[in-house]
């Protein structure tokens, strides 16, 4: 593999660099001492040369600017006297000593009207600077030349100028040399003492480095890592005596961590064993608890085929005496044909006879028939579990009829309070089968130690027509509060013993939650009555309708 090619080397290494170096202070106790000692320490030191150098400079040319003031003050009145009398010879052997000045630079001497009068130097000067009276690398002073007249006024008269230009070259020259002493002064005692304090550090951190990597071997699990041996009497010898002990603990943590282990893995073979255990029993008892709720199921419906036998057994006996009768009557009708004997009276009473019959007849084997369609379709519904669309108030007025029969004898009344119109898309079986195990369960409950009361199912669709609110409520004893939150636990019931299986309200519960795709509570008071309430939608969703009901989670009933 072709490594990648950087286009700016130096800047990769710069930035490598700018990386490592916060990472060797971060890892590194004598670096980290070092630069907090010596970047201070370097800071002082070129703090203090910057400041010599600054006084340096400023002393050498105040005493230049000094030293030029008094040679001009020493030498105006010689200049002027040269000038008045424009005597050149006079001016040139009085500037002439200043030529043995080595920061001279030029002399001149100006008439009033800016004339040269005359000129002494070994260079040219730089130009002045805009507002001062010193050219860059010059000292620059001027002084004015006057003529006090003889005999006369003391009235002084200004007849030129003395400029003087000393150069500041030597003094520079000498600031620099000062500074770059002090300079390796600072260097030679910062580097003298980072030295020393590195040395120090040395002694310090080795053996501190040897019991770090002695305390990681540790706390790798590794028992047989060396120790650092000393005889010093100091902290890092205490430090070592500590290790030591470390380790020795150590040694006896991990063969306790080992019998431990060997421990656990005794108990986690027998929780093996009994897991499977376990889970063979609980295999067993949801095979059982399947079997249990298909038989519920099947028992509400052969409870509904026992009623609806007996309902269509009066109809069906009706109509067979009706028939026998009729039969009868035709006999008696022939013999009278025979014995040529026929009246009109007798053909009126005669068919009669048979239009009655014939009305009852039809009207019994008509209930006979609505009965026996009612209950086909019932029981389509709740062995197909089809989905399908169907009318919520003929479907549940259908699982009514069906359901009435069982308790004629019983003091209830059951009462519909259904929205017409409301087509839902779901499971007429399964919802068949909540509103059995909710009547049956208010039959067996609610009523049982009541000479009477009523069961009423009532129904509201939502603004949206999503979702429907069906209420069971019946005026009975009431649910008492300690086993209200248990109602819809599978096998929960306080009548076993007694034809209770504890299974109706959890087969509701499963049906409403998993196939029905809504939900249910229920609310009760004791002595006043218990209502369930089921939220479902108009349209189920897509699931496949289990025949068998799971296990719920804890239902909390409301308040």
């Amino acid at each position: 593999m072709i490594p990648p090619i950087d286009a700016d080397p130096g800047r990769a290494a710069t930035g490598g660099a700018a990386v490592r170096i916060p990472s060797l202070l971060s890892r590194s106790v004598l670096a980290r001492t070092v630069a907090l000692v010596c970047a201070p320490l370097l800071a002082a030191v070129v703090l203090t040369i910057l400041v010599a150098i600054t006084y340096s400079s400023q002393d050498a040319r105040r005493a230049l600017v000094e030293r030029a003031q008094q040679t001009v003050a020493l030498l105006a009145g010689g200049a002027g006297d040269a000038l008045w009398n424009v005597d050149r010879i006079a001016a040139a052997a009085l500037l002439a000593p200043l030529l043995s000045d080595p920061d001279f630079a030029e002399a001149r001497i100006i008439d009033s009207d800016g004339t040269v009068f005359y000129r002494l130097g070994r260079t040219e000067p730089a130009r002045e600077r805009a507002g001062e009276g010193a050219g860059e690398g010059f000292v620059v002073e001027r002084v004015p030349l006057v003529r006090i007249p003889d005999g006369g006024p003391p009235v002084t008269h200004r007849i030129g100028t003395l400029d003087l230009h000393l150069t500041t070259d030597r003094a520079e020259h000498t600031v620099l040399v000062r500074g770059t002493a002090i300079a390796a002064i600072g260097l030679g005692l910062l580097v003298m003492v980072c030295g020393v304090l590195a040395v120090l550090i040395t002694g310090v951190t080795r053996p501190i480095r040897a019991v770090t990597e002695s305390m990681a071997g540790l706390a790798a699990g590794r028992v047989d890592v060396p120790l650092v041996t000393t005889k010093r009497q100091d902290e890092l010898g205490r430090m070592a005596a500590a290790l030591g002990t470390l380790k020795q603990h150590a040694i006896e943590r991990l063969g306790f961590l080992e019998r431990q282990a060997r421990h656990v893995e005794e108990v986690e073979r027998t929780v093996a064993e009994r897991t499977a255990a376990l889970r063979d029993a609980l295999d067993t008892l949801e095979r059982a608890q399947d079997e249990l709720v298909r038989s519920e199921k099947l028992a509400a419906l052969g409870g509904m085929v026992a009623a609806i036998a007996h309902e269509i057994n009066t109809p069906l006996g009706n109509a067979l005496t009706v028939a026998t009768t009729l039969a009868d009557h035709v006999a008696e009708f022939r013999d009278t044909l025979e014995g040529k004997e026929l009246r009109r009276s007798a053909i009126r009473d005669y068919s009669d006879s048979v239009a009655t019959a014939c009305g009852l007849l039809t009207s019994n084997l008509m209930r006979a028939a609505d009965l026996i369609g009612r209950f086909k379709r019932v029981a389509v519904d709740q062995t197909g579990e089809q989905r399908r669309l169907f009318d919520l108030d003929t479907a549940c007025a259908e699982i009514i009829a069906m359901i009435r029969p069982s308790y004629k004898h019983a003091p209830v009344a059951i009462t519909l309070d259904l929205p017409s119109g409301v087509v839902m898309d779901s499971y007429p079986g399964a919802l068949g089968q909540v509103l059995t195990n909710l009547v049956s369960n208010a039959m067996t409950h609610a009523f049982a130690a009541q000479a009477s009361g009523t069961l009423r199912v009532a129904a509201t669709l939502d603004r949206a027509r999503t979702q429907i609110t069906l209420v069971v409520a019946d005026d009975g004893v009431g649910i008492p509060p300690e086993i209200l939150p248990r109602v819809f636990d599978p096998f929960f019931t306080t009548k076993l013993g007694s034809g209770g299986s504890g299974l109706g309200l959890h087969i509701v519960y499963a049906i409403v939650t998993r196939v029905l795709g809504g939900s249910v509570a229920v609310h009760s008071q004791p002595g006043v009555g218990t209502r369930f309430t089921l939220v479902l939608p108009t349209v189920a969703p897509t699931v496949a309708p289990a025949d068998t009901a799971p296990v719920p989670a804890p239902v909390p009933a409301l308040a």
